[in-house]
């Protein structure tokens, strides 16, 4: 094998490679773009769980008030 003939073959090795790295680049733009797209959508549904946990707590606590206001009920 001639200089020239490694040469040929070191060069499109290198080729193939960067290449290749471009390609995981462009994954990897992909990837973060999704991940940034779950993050708002988790987000979303943690303040919307949020939400529904205060609103129940809220009426539990309206609940325990009453409860607390009628003395007919504490006949022990």
């Amino acid at each position: 094998m001639t200089d020239s003939e490694k040469l040929n073959l070191i060069l499109e090795k290198v080729i193939t490679l960067d290449r290749k790295v471009t390609d995981i680049e462009k994954d990897m733009i992909d990837v973060k773009a999704d991940l940034k797209q779950t993050e708002r959508v988790l987000k979303n549904e943690i303040r919307k769980e949020c939400g529904l946990v205060l609103d129940e707590v809220e009426r539990v606590h309206d609940i325990l008030d009453k409860h607390k206001e009628d003395k007919a009920i504490h006949t022990a």
